[in-house]
């Protein structure tokens, strides 16, 4: 197989995309600019508005079913994981969930992930490029902030098609990977290594983190309400746009894929330990979760540095997770997974702890033909601020996670180079979410022990997969940590169990329809 990427139908269908079919998509009230059917690029950028319109034309991509609207958060990567019973599923579900990437059924999946990718990262390339040539339609401020979003957009998505697609950096870094794409020329580019991808995304993000050194959440925080008098609402509502801070953690999981300790560590550490920061990313507040019926916070959004605005996001509870959602297309747990013996919530050492906010906030109990154990709720509808207002929403109530607070604290625990540091940063994790504090209780020697005869292991995947579920993070990190059984059994490698269930260096295969 030739190893290059061919990125003249890419190219072309993103051209069309950016000056046609992706202004017609809907913008949000929190991206409020209205689209207009084709133009001219020297239409489109005639004026600040078409700058944003442009860059909410390749947000709302991001939303869609291809990318984090779907298939890279809740459906595909969670199927891959897996996470679920496919018994009743139609057959793409299935064929995910068993790993055979290459048959019929799965391959367009992948393939669809791997081609919008590309499309979204060739729109950002020319946005990029019109900001470059068209000095003077915005301002300093407007124009690098708007430069750094879409220089770390374009980070984000190389790193996810590398995470997905290329080989675990452990045993790999200097294989081929995926394709880079910085440039709007059409042409055939190179496979570049684990490695070099790496790389050319840090140095996009470090371009990135210059460039919004004056993005307005650094002063005013997440900004998430309408904007006010003359403002304009294209630098508010920061945690629907790659903004300074996101970028930040977007650094520490690209440090951290490529096992650089010493720099995953620096850049968490600028956001865990910064109080200001913390201050603007508070943990969940119970009171606000557990307590209100109406309009609960499931997802935790004042934890969260970036994430998608789906419009749509009522649509995924009912159709997929509902005890009455269709049989086939149900995506639910083994019946006993999630409170059971071996179950999510049930700890190795600690015994049952349903006490935990996200089993509190994230699961009920299944109702309903053919549903049994527990049903997923994070993605649940929530009540409106006004009932008879159906343009009243709260901002959370759309929001899927891509880059969190949470995760921060997961990579301080895998780049420690100690088990007693490693159980410190799990111990802090869990504090987070209601747990009790086991420092506190004197239970750190006993943990560190544990960790150093391998259970560790099975203590950090259950971690990750009560915090992960539905947002597809638990595949990278299964396959970054080289780890995951099926439907979340965990066994320690060091217990010489021989389980069957250990899936090492998962790879799909790049899609063919992209490569010549």
């Amino acid at each position: 197989m030739n190893t290059k990427y061919n990125k003249v139908l890419g190219g072309v269908c993103s051209c069309l995309l950016l000056l046609g079919s992706c202004f017609l998509t809907a913008c949000s009230d929190y991206l409020d600019v209205t689209p207009s059917d084709k133009q001219t690029a020297a239409q489109v950028f005639a004026s600040k508005e078409g700058f944003y319109t442009a860059a909410n034309g390749i947000y709302n991509a991001l939303a869609g079913d291809e990318l984090y609207g779907k298939q890279m958060t809740w459906e595909a990567l969670d199927l891959m994981a897996p996470s679920y019973v496919t018994t009743y599923s139609s057959q793409y579900m299935k064929s995910l969930a068993a790993n055979n990437y290459s048959d019929p059924y799965a391959a367009p999946v992948l393939s669809s992930i791997w081609q919008k990718a590309y499309e979204v990262i060739m729109n950002c390339n020319l946005l990029i490029d019109q900001i470059d040539q068209q000095q003077g339609k915005l301002s300093s401020t407007e124009a690098n902030c708007l430069k750094g979003e879409m220089l770390a957009v374009r980070a984000l998505l190389h790193l996810d098609m590398l995470r997905l697609f290329g080989p675990v950096p452990q045993t790999g870094m200097d294989k081929l990977a995926i394709p880079y794409n910085n440039s709007t020329d059409v042409y055939v580019h190179d496979l570049v290594t684990v490695a070099e991808a790496d790389s050319l995304v840090l140095v996009d993000l470090n371009e990135a983190e210059e460039l919004l050194k004056n993005d307005p959440i650094i002063e005013n925080g997440p900004m998430m309400s309408p904007a006010t008098g003359i403002e304009s609402v294209q630098m508010r509502y920061r945690q629907y746009r790659m903004n300074y801070y996101a970028v930040i953690a977007l650094k520490a999981r690209a440090y951290n894929w490529v096992c650089d300790s010493e720099n995953a560590i620096a850049q968490a550490q600028r956001l865990i330990g910064d109080q200001k920061v913390q201050q603007m990313f508070p943990p969940v507040d119970p009171n606000q979760l557990l307590a209100n019926n109406t309009n609960p916070d499931r997802v935790y959004s004042s934890e969260v540095f970036m994430g998608v605005y789906d419009k749509d996001r009522d649509q995924v509870y009912q159709n997929y997770f509902a005890s009455t959602a269709p049989r086939n297309q149900r995506l639910q747990t083994l019946s006993t997974y999630v409170t059971g013996n071996l179950g999510l919530f049930n700890h190795l050492l600690l015994g049952p702890e349903t006490t935990d906010y996200r089993f509190q906030s994230q699961w009920e109990i299944a109702s309903g033909l053919g549903a049994t154990g527990y049903s997923f709720i994070k993605f649940k509808p929530i009540d409106r601020p006004d009932p008879l207002d159906e343009d009243s929403e709260y901002y959370y109530s759309k929001m899927i996670p891509l880059i969190t607070m949470q995760e921060m604290y997961y990579i301080m625990l895998e780049s420690s180079p100690s088990d007693m540091e490693k159980f410190s940063w799990y111990n802090k994790a869990r504090v987070r979410r209601g747990l009790p504090d086991l420092e506190a209780m004197g239970m750190g020697e006993t943990f560190a022990m544990y960790w150093g005869y391998g259970y560790g292991g099975y203590f950090y995947d259950q971690e990750v997969r009560r915090e992960t579920w539905g947002l597809g993070q638990y595949f990278f990190y299964a396959k970054h940590n080289q780890f995951y059984g099926e439907y979340g059994s965990y066994t320690p490698m060091a217990s010489g169990s021989g389980n069957s269930s250990y899936l090492i260096d998962i790879q799909p295969p790049l899609p063919a329809g992209e490569m010549k």
